[in-house]
């Protein structure tokens, strides 16, 4: 299906200029907010071939992590990084962020522009990043630093959107929260960016993720984010299998309709299908409907099927959009760990046809509800 930008939401649902509603279908794609502040890959192969290759697989879009760090770093990006795009040696790492985003326009993929952490490095421990500030950025120069961002590229449609911060946590400096009208209060900070982006494009989707690392948002339904432009606002949990459920269980321990309680309770009530789990009866107590991107998600290849593809189903049968973590294979940002959530081979060539694949693409054929 053709998309007509720009992208709105009506009724629970992402829509197209023509009134189209679609599903997000994507990946996230790492590394300009980790050690070296560029993407992975580009040591492997050509920028074009890896954007098409997302592009082959399925995927209508692509989250793109970066770090405060990254874009006010002056210093030439690492040449080893580069070895298969040396078009890109002698460019700093924003630069080589630029040519990422207009590789992926270059494919009609949507770009949703991630704001992962504040410095360079793998998330999310226990840390400064936890939050949108810390001692050496205040909430103000975040929110500037968004604004060079989007200024940079407002004449690349394809960049549809926003998500302002990851996983918002606890860390050294405080708990963050959603709604105490303090320093620590995510919705106020959330809600005070959203509008000021809006006044510099307001056809941005402004995605806003919940709290403790993105898996609560209970909160919202009393605490509603007020945008300038209601109808840009997408909601965004994350969802893995280690992530608590119901009945001192975790998410991957959960039946279907165990894992359906969890995150209908936690977030689902606010999306377009309000299902009871056991009746399956339409809620009558939550009125208005709002997209739900589900901005991270994924499985490893030992895993068992079973998280996986119940959540796929819950995903269709709430008419969520979604994004897989990660595409990246390889070693990991400044450490000896190896990324086994990837989905493509070790030279960023072919994607891994493992049982993963098949369960996505799956679910990237099925239509939605509406």
């Amino acid at each position: 299906m053709t998309i007509k930008l720009p992208l709105t939401t009506a009724n629970g649902y992402i829509v197209d200029q023509l009134g189209h509603p679609l599903r997000l279908q994507s990946v996230n794609w790492y590394g300009a907010s980790d050690t070296d502040n560029i993407v992975m890959g580009l040591d492997c192969n050509h920028i074009s071939q890896i954007a098409a290759m997302i592009k082959s697989i399925g995927f209508n879009s692509v989250r793109l992590p970066f770090s405060n760090q990254m874009i006010h770093d002056k210093d030439l990006a690492v040449t080893d990084g580069l070895s298969a795009n040396p078009h890109l040696l002698g460019k700093v790492p924003l630069e080589i962020f630029d040519s990422v985003i207009q590789a992926l326009a270059a494919e009609d993929l949507l770009v949703i522009l991630n704001n992962h952490t504040t410095t360079s490095t793998w998330c999310c421990n226990y840390d400064n990043n936890a939050l949108w500030f810390d001692s050496d950025q205040t909430e103000l120069k975040w929110i500037d630093d968004w604004s060079y961002l989007i200024e940079r590229y407002l004449d690349i449609p394809q960049v549809v959107g926003v998500d302002l911060r990851n996983e918002v946590r606890s860390g050294p400096m405080g708990r963050a929260n959603w709604g105490n009208r303090d320093s620590f209060d995510w919705h106020r900070a959330a809600e005070s960016a959203g509008n000021h982006l809006l006044k510099l494009n307001p056809n941005l989707l402004v995605v806003i993720e919940g709290i403790d690392y993105a898996a609560d948002l209970r909160q919202a339904a009393t605490h509603p984010i007020c945008l300038v432009k209601p109808d840009q606002l997408v909601y965004s949990p994350h969802v893995y299998g280690w992530f608590g459920g119901i009945n001192g269980k975790s998410l991957a321990e959960h039946s279907y309709q165990e894992l359906c309680q969890a995150l209908d309770s936690a977030w689902g009530y606010l999306g377009p299908v309000k299902k009871m789990n056991k009746t399956e009866k339409l809620l009558a107590d939550v009125d208005q409907s709002f997209p739900i991107w589900i901005s991270e998600m994924g499985a490893g290849p030992a895993d068992k099927p079973d998280f996986l593809e119940n959540l796929c189903h819950y995903i269709k049968e709430r008419d969520l959009s979604w994004a897989w973590w990660p595409l990246n294979t390889g070693l990991k940002p400044g450490s000896d760990e190896m990324e086994t959530w990837g989905l493509v081979d070790q030279q960023w060539k072919h994607p891994i046809d493992d049982w993963r694949l098949k369960v996505i693409q799956r679910l990237m054929r099925e239509k939605l509800i509406c």
